[in-house]
């Protein structure tokens, strides 16, 4: 009944969990109707993806789609895909024109972005509590927006470590480091050993510092009220102090000063660091790259206490306001999320998480096998027990991550004492909450 529409992606799945995108087409001039005369959904409804064109996706999609028509037969779905590229134009002119899709794809930011205006339905009274309860805490919180729900989770992912178990072994390291502290004993042990650079912190845009920043604080607010709070937070301190020391005795490599997980996958992969944090997506170029590098890879929890909180990259469903078919929407939202469906996508991709709570209990991944990829994600379904969106989206967050990128750098560089630097970054994330007077706490 309903077709499928792709266009030409541009990015990968994994880059859809790490910038601000949603989906989007519909069909021009369509009317839509609710329910029909006997009560049963009807009409057209319209979902939207993100960069998800191409097999192994098409396949899935076009039976998701089959199976939602078949429990809806006077229903007609269409999915279709757009670059990410293109997510965000689209998006916002289709908030201001007729034509609106019925489900979207997107991220928190672009999620609350969007209910801020309006643009969202208020989903709080339409999902049952059974819906709600389904789902993993901190990606289910993801979509709720000053206290209303506006997005349902589907998949993820979230962070865990990956080191070189050679490395470890060569120098009789038996278990990964939970602390700062550790992390330099560590390091240190390895590159006494292996004469090479051993610790890598993936900066990227400042995004991954400022989420390690909120780790280390550990419940500890960062952030109140829009004004920062960690000049004086001794973790936050001793990080810039190890790392900057790290880098100056050569247990850093020089290349961090870019920070990119691209550059840090390339490091790893010539056995040039040891360890490091990332996404379960880390060893997709080092399988076919370096081949004994990954059979020596291993996978492990984040590098941090067992009760610091980890975060999760999240892409939701949701449903426009201006949807012309409420309800038929809120149902193929929730029928898309639901824990069948989103285990199978889990098993398509095969890099991400699902949200659904039924989902991770699946032998896929309670006994994903030996293979380093299986392990890191058995670490990865593990870790989201603690795993929670750690900086909500803000009007300030180019500024900060921007800022804490470059005075990141300047630390490592011994352009700034540790205090300097922490009491110069706590300055500039004043200085942009002042400017878009946002009153957040995190």
């Amino acid at each position: 009944m309903g077709k499928q529409i792709n266009k030409v992606v541009t990015g990968t799945l994994a880059a859809a969990l790490s910038m601000s995108l949603l989906a989007g087409c519909n069909k021009e001039g369509a009317e839509k109707t609710s329910t029909s005369k006997s009560g049963e959904l009807s009409g057209e409804v319209t979902l939207w993806t993100a960069s998800l064109a191409g097999e192994p996706f098409d396949t899935y999609f076009d039976e998701l789609e089959k199976k939602f028509e078949k429990l809806h037969p006077d229903l007609d779905v269409t999915i279709e895909d757009i670059p990410q590229n293109e997510m965000e134009q689209k998006v916002l002119t289709s908030l201001t024109g007729k034509d609106v899709p019925d489900v979207v794809n997107l991220n928190p930011h672009y999620m609350s972005n969007i209910a801020a205006q309006g643009g969202l339905l208020d989903l709080t009274d339409m999902v049952s509590d059974k819906t709600k309860n389904s789902f993993v805490e901190g990606p289910y919180k993801s979509g709720i927006y000053e206290d209303k729900l506006y997005a349902l989770p589907w998949y993820l992912t979230t962070t865990i470590s990956w080191y070189n178990g050679d490395h470890f072994d060569q120098a009789g390291i038996k278990e990964l480091p939970t602390t700062i502290k550790g992390i330099y004993d560590t390091a240190k042990a390895i590159t006494d050993k292996t004469g090479k650079p051993s610790y890598y912190p993936v900066i990227n845009d400042g995004n991954t510092i400022m989420e390690k920043m909120v780790s280390l604080s550990n419940g500890k607010p960062m952030v109140k009220d829009g004004k920062a709070v960690f000049e004086t937070n001794k973790d936050i301190i001793d990080y810039f102090t190890y790392t900057q020391k790290m880098y100056k005795e050569g247990l850093i490599p020089q290349e961090t000063a870019e920070g990119s997980l691209k550059t840090g996958q390339e490091l790893f992969m010539a056995g040039n660091t040891s360890f490091l944090e990332g996404g379960v997506t880390f060893l997709g170029p080092i399988e076919s790259g370096a081949p004994d590098v990954y059979k020596a890879s291993k996978a492990g929890q984040p590098l941090e206490s067992e009760s610091a909180p980890v975060n999760v990259a999240v892409m939701n469903f949701a449903v426009p306001a201006k949807t012309k078919n409420k309800e038929a929407a809120v149902a193929l939202a929730e029928f898309v999320t639901n824990a069948e469906n989103q285990l199978e996508f889990s098993k398509t991709a095969g890099t991400v998480l699902p949200a659904t709570k039924d989902s991770l209990e699946d032998d896929y991944f309670k006994n994903p096998g030996e293979s380093p990829k299986a392990l890191g994600m058995l670490q990865a379904s593990e870790s989201l027990e603690r795993a929670k969106v750690l900086i909500p989206p803000t009007e300030s967050s180019a500024e900060l991550r921007e800022s804490t990128k470059n005075i990141f750098v300047k630390n490592l560089q011994g352009k700034l004492t540790p205090e300097e630097a922490v009491k110069q970054l706590s300055s500039e994330w004043n200085k942009a909450f002042e400017k878009s007077d946002e009153k957040v706490t995190f």
